[in-house]
């Protein structure tokens, strides 16, 4: 159980310290590595379904990747809601899902059901550790995949993995054993940045020069102090409204030269807009 006690040691040294645990018997090795980890803060959700939006919460808000175990058979697929959610949100959630060993695989066992690629097309990456490391080079191998989920989870766009753990009995240490975290391998990737090329960004400016009335709509976003301060400007230098549903956390109060507008009952409501614009020539030539 060497290698799955690892696990906990190599989602510290990449900064993964909160994880959302909804225990079971098969996961249990894996509970009590990241119950025991130092580093690592644990929080205990038996509803698989809360525990993966929980996490999910958490991931948007620290703007880092969450972790989370859940046991074998359906439990998993409680997880499917968020990690739907953190597809398209492009947050960071590294999955696993405990599962039985690949001889008890439709073999009618009890709560036993095809969990490799569980999330199909809504997982960024799909992983099998496994299920023998007994030799070093399995040992070596399972270090490199959770480095691998990792890696994948967090690269821009960011996104859900899964990282699927056969596992044998017996699941638990024997009486007075010390659980013990070895020296693991670190795989990190250099982050990319995202940015417009320039001649796209020149493309845009002389797009936006020629167009006479424009519309700002903002989409779903974490809030983001330094694009509201650009929002803002550019609204106020080019007389640009800017609108967008509450999803997209741009509506705080605004300066003296900027208007705030409460939500509409249909959840759209208008973000800002210079006090110079009049209601009447809200039609725009180009939306952004």
């Amino acid at each position: 159980m060497q290698a799955v006690y690892n696990i906990a040691e190599i989602c510290a040294c990449h900064g993964i310290t909160d994880v959302v645990l909804s225990p079971g018997s098969r996961c249990a090795p894996l509970t009590i590595a990241f119950a025991r980890h130092p580093e690592i803060r644990v929080r205990t959700v038996p509803d698989e379904r809360a525990a993966a939006f929980i996490g999910l919460g958490l991931a948007q808000s620290q703007r880092r990747a969450v972790a989370l175990v859940c046991t074998s058979g359906t439990a998993g697929l409680n997880y499917a809601p968020a990690v739907a959610e953190a597809s398209f949100q492009q947050i960071p959630l590294v999955i696993f899902t405990a599962d039985r060993p690949p001889e008890w695989i439709d073999q009618l066992d009890g709560q036993t059901i095809r969990q490799t690629d569980l999330y199909g097309a809504h997982a960024k990456g799909s992983f099998t550790f496994p299920a023998d490391t007994s030799h070093a080079d399995a040992k070596w191998h399972s270090e490199r995949i959770v480095n691998e989920a990792i890696n994948t989870a967090q690269q821009f766009p960011a996104g859900p993995v899964q990282v699927n753990i056969p596992l044998r009995e017996p699941f638990y240490p024997k009486a007075g054993q010390e659980l013990r975290f070895e020296e693991v391998k670190i795989i990190r990737e250099q982050a990319g940045t995202p940015t417009l090329p320039p001649s796209e960004l020149t493309d845009l400016a002389q797009t936006l020069r020629r167009t006479a009335r424009v519309l700002v709509v903002a989409g779903q976003h974490v809030f983001d102090e330094q694009l509201v301060r650009s929002l803002r400007a550019f609204a106020a230098a080019y007389q640009v409204p800017v609108v967008g549903d509450v999803i997209a956390n741009l509506h705080q109060p605004l300066g003296a030269n900027l208007r705030f507008r409460a939500p509409r009952r249909w959840g759209i409501r208008m973000c800002f807009w210079p006090c110079q614009m009049l209601s009447s020539k809200l039609t725009s030539d180009l939306r952004c």
